[in-house]
């Protein structure tokens, strides 16, 4: 019962992971395009760096679950 859990929990985590990092993607792009100085690009790189740190905090949270669902 807690590997069907954890399998629920991994499937979850890798659809937000890679929504994550679509839309990432796209604010690297969007940013690309955005002329040195602008204000827009000083609130992207903003957005980029929070995006950065929320796909690394969902790796870290699938890496724990394949854990716990090898040592199940």
């Amino acid at each position: 019962m807690a590997s069907w859990s954890v399998t629920r929990k991994l499937r979850k985590n890798a659809a937000q992971l890679r929504a994550a990092r679509d839309e990432l993607a796209i604010a690297d792009e969007q940013s690309f395009a955005i002329a040195e100085g602008e204000p827009e690009l000083q609130k992207m790189d903003l957005h980029r760096q929070v995006m950065r740190e929320r796909i690394a905090r969902l790796e870290a949270e699938q890496d724990a679950l394949l854990d716990r669902l090898g040592s199940g």
